[in-house]
């Protein structure tokens, strides 16, 4: 029994009270490694597995529509299943979903390469791919946690590293697997040969699953979410604006994470703190006790500097929290971000543009063998220029989107402090602020210079970081062109060969600004994680559907043709994003309105 508390502990870690936004830079870090690492499993689990699927075959003695059959199963559970994990990630919090649904890898690995039947096997590919699918919802809400909005790009950027590098070393571990596991057949026994090859289908994948498991459990303590409390239960909190004591607002509150996560402001009666705590709070402070059982009777002061705007007139009043009731689970709840058009535009381009790179995947091998006369390995060092374009273009792209984002706060800054300036001017100075206003001039100087001071709390409108992706807006319609029309009238290798360059790096580019955008819109109502898991979503059916349709595509259209289609697809997707960057203001503006009548 023992073992009871330890598991405890390791799904409800030890309350924490500081702010993962004011981490230092280093400790940031080793949390995009560790989430960039996790995101790094599902890919390579799929990819590494593809050296083999003739061998597979041969020893499951099985058609060939079935062992294709378990790498399209992979593929549509890691598009759908992103969609549960968002749902999930609202009642347990993001730490628990990481650690559960490693160990669902872990032991998915283990009994496919275990397994003495295809159908068996088909089956462990699915709970592969469900449990390595959890990363792509809930990572991005985990850096939106950890990040403030000015750094996120680039922590996108270095973040989708781990998905875009898998792929292209994945076929490679593979292979070099597969040629060990030839050995080890020829003096194995004839009855251990499909076991063994099994071993070698997921002994990989558990391997790189393992480090990961223990990872999450160290570096990902206290990167939690903030949506453990039922949506009845946070709407009581949300009629006050979360700010701390100095007006700064509380962006990662980190107090609604877990059940025996007790702030500093919110403690039990039978805590010491709490009599301090509330009797060092300032008489104006509003302070509402939530009625209930012992364990749920919280005191929860809010400070006065919270309500200095809004005055209410209203008195606090005691709230009964056993008469809030969870709402159902619900696993298709995320869906409900696209109603908002922000999210519907930004998904949108993400599917068109991932449904356009499936389609040229799976129709470079035999385009190129058919016309260039290439063989496998020379096709698969093909493919390593997309990743070297899409590596170019996540990194590039997140740091000029976190530029652009740096560029506006600072304008905004110097803007601020000249109005105040003027105002200063208009209504005149007592001889009290004479000190303020040196003190903000030296400021002045100082943003003017070259030395720039920058407010981390202050936050862009989402549209602010779409001003970064008009470039590989550009490039990716003109390399899926280039890709398709070259390989149509035969030119020489190097053309399509750069089209699909800039196909990687257009992707890439926009990609990771439009999903740091998708955070950043939904950041306020904690509805990160849900975002990013229809973005997985929507880009795994569109994809899934953008490969199952490229073949029969192209034997009708031709390769110029086809890529000329997804070309002027990706564009109607553009058309999306200038639209968002028209008319966000007034979306939100319209939100907010309808917001404010809901509440009447």
């Amino acid at each position: 029994m023992a073992i009871l508390p330890r598991i405890k502990n390791l799904l409800h870690p030890a309350p924490k009270t500081d702010d993962p936004k004011n981490w230092a830079r280093k400790k940031k870090n080793i949390v995009v490694f560790v989430i960039a690492y996790c995101a790094f499993v599902a890919p390579l689990a799929s990819s590494i597995y593809m050296p083999a699927v003739l061998q597979v075959k041969e020893d499951f003695n099985t058609s060939s529509s079935l062992v294709s059959a378990t790498l399209s199963v992979y593929i549509l559970f890691m598009g759908i299943m992103p969609v549960f994990w968002a749902s999930l990630c609202d009642y347990y919090g993001r730490r628990p979903i990481y650690l559960v649904s490693m160990m669902i890898f872990i032991l998915g690995s283990l009994f496919a390469a275990i397994s003495h039947n295809v159908w068996v096997f088909f089956v462990m590919r699915a709970v592969q791919a469900f449990g390595s699918s959890s990363v792509l919802a809930v990572g991005g809400g985990s850096l939106s946690d950890v990040f403030h909005s000015s750094e996120r790009g680039s922590a996108f950027g270095y973040y989708y590293l781990g998905p875009l590098i898998a792929p292209m070393i994945g076929p490679m571990i593979g292979e070099t697997y597969r040629h060990h596991i030839d050995e080890v057949k020829t003096i194995a026994e004839d009855d251990d040969d499909h076991a063994t090859e099994a071993h070698y289908r997921s002994h990989i994948h558990s391997t790189h699953s393992d480090p990961t498991l223990v990872a999450s459990k160290t570096s990902l303590h206290d990167s939690e979410p903030s949506i453990r409390i039922s949506r009845d239960r946070r709407s009581i909190y949300s009629t006050h604006s979360h700010k701390s004591r100095n007006g700064e607002p509380i962006e990662s509150a980190m107090e609604f994470i877990v059940p025996n996560y007790v702030p500093v402001h919110m403690m039990t009666d039978d805590e010491p703190e709490a009599s301090a705590s509330t009797s060092s709070s300032s008489a104006n402070d509003a302070i509402v006790e939530i009625k209930g059982t012992p364990s749920e009777k919280r005191h929860v002061v809010f400070p006065s500097s919270v309500d200095n705007e809004k005055e209410s007139t209203a008195q606090p009043s005691a709230i009964d929290v056993s008469s809030l009731k969870r709402k159902p689970f619900n696993p298709l709840r995320p869906l409900l971000c696209l109603l908002q058009p922000t999210n519907a535009l930004l998904v949108t381009f993400n599917a068109l543009s991932l449904a356009a790179q499936l389609s040229m995947n799976n129709t470079l091998p035999i385009s190129f063998h058919d016309i260039y006369h290439l063989s496998e390995s020379e096709i698969g060092a093909c493919f390593c220029v997309a990743g070297l374009g899409s590596v170019m273009g996540s990194l590039i792209g997140g740091r000029y989107s976190d530029y652009v984002m740096r560029k506006w706060l600072i304008k905004q800054q110097l803007k601020r402090q000249r109005d105040q300036r003027d105002r200063e001017a208009a209504f005149g100075r007592t001889n009290s602020d004479s000190n303020e206003a040196a003190m903000t001039t030296t400021t002045d100087k100082e943003l003017n210079g070259k030395t720039v001071v920058l407010d981390m709390t202050m936050r862009a409108p989402p549209e602010i970081r779409l001003r970064s992706v008009w470039l590989g807006v550009f490039f990716l319609p003109f390399g899926l062109m280039l890709f398709g029309w070259s390989v149509q009238n035969q030119l020489p290798l190097a053309a399509p060969l750069v089209g699909i360059f800039f196909i990687g790096f257009g992707m890439m580019m926009v990609f990771a600004s439009t999903t740091t955008a998708l955070v950043d819109a939904n950041s306020d109502n904690n509805m990160a994680t849900s975002a990013v898991a229809c973005n997985s979503f929507a880009r795994g059916l569109t994809g899934a559907l953008g490969g199952f349709t490229a073949l029969p595509m192209l034997s009708t259209m031709g390769s110029g043709w086809l890529y000329t289609f997804w070309a002027l697809m990706t564009l109607v997707g553009s058309s999306g994003l200038v639209l968002m960057v028209m008319k966000a203001k007034s979306w939100r503006a319209k939100a907010a309105a309808d917001k404010t009548l809901n509440r009447v």
